[in-house]
């Protein structure tokens, strides 16, 4: 089963009350594992948890060869530019995609029911795998600033709103790395705790419940909900966005490299 809406709200309980845990993405594959009250418990290709509305899950109809790398991307009617959109896929989301020479801007995408729209080539890269630590750092970073000034918003994961771990958890996915959805280094396989002075730009930084991107001397980009968006901060106390609270509460750094 894969997500088949834009984005999937996942919540701690079966209710749309209890706690908003995180957002997947359409196209995530899923596999169902119990339903409640019109929610089914899911869990993620990730590894995370969490129960969704019943209705927002579809079996696959193509295997998905896409990714949507634009923050936000609309699915058309029809190849034209003035066509209204359909539906608009977030950052993240799984497409199966195909081309035509008949085509020369757009794409087209086959959803779960089989139908047919298209979308903008340039909004679609490959699944990332093997990437160099070279480019991968730079993916990382490339993708944490594209955040910057988006709302915090708990268990959010697009440019709509993000929370700490979901820009870090984003990040490293467009480069092809898997981390935990939250902001506990030792759920982590994938890192390996090192201290500040080792960190290099794109390793994270972990707090008392808390995580960020590093940037480098000393400099780090995160989604904190004191500062309701996703900003610069830094250790440094001649900064202008010197953090007081990260500098007294970091507890380590962590890199996959």
């Amino acid at each position: 089963m894969i997500i088949s809406v834009p984005v999937c709200n996942l919540y701690r309980h079966p209710s749309a009350d209890s706690e908003h845990i995180d957002e997947a993405m359409f196209g995530t594959e899923v596999k169902i594992t119990d339903s409640a009250a019109g929610f089914v418990k899911i869990i993620t290709e990730y590894g995370y948890e969490g129960w969704i509305n019943q209705n927002e899950t579809a079996k696959e109809a193509e295997k998905p060869n896409s990714v949507i790398t634009f923050p936000w991307a609309d699915l058309l009617k029809e190849a034209k530019n003035f066509s209204a959109p359909v539906l608009t896929l977030p950052f993240g989301a799984k497409v199966a995609a195909g081309f035509s020479e008949s085509l020369p801007r757009h794409a087209f995408v086959i959803l779960p029911d089989k139908r047919m729209y298209y979308l903008r080539k340039e909004a679609l890269g490959e699944p990332p795998a093997g990437l160099s630590e070279e480019k991968a750092r730079e993916v990382i970073i490339k993708t944490s600033l594209s955040f910057l000034g988006v709302q915090y918003r708990w268990g959010g994961r697009t440019h709509m709103g993000i929370d700490c771990s979901g820009l870090a958890f984003n990040s490293y996915r467009e480069a092809g790395i898997n981390i935990w959805r939250d902001a506990y280094i030792e759920k982590s396989p994938a890192l390996k705790r090192i201290p500040l002075e080792r960190a290099k730009p794109a390793d994270l930084l972990f707090f008392d419940g808390h995580m960020a991107v590093y940037l480098g001397e000393g400099k780090f980009i995160h989604s904190a909900s004191s500062g309701a968006r996703v900003d610069f901060a830094s250790f440094d106390e001649n900064s202008p966005v010197y953090s007081e609270w990260c500098a007294q509460n970091l507890i380590c750094a962590g890199t996959a490299f």
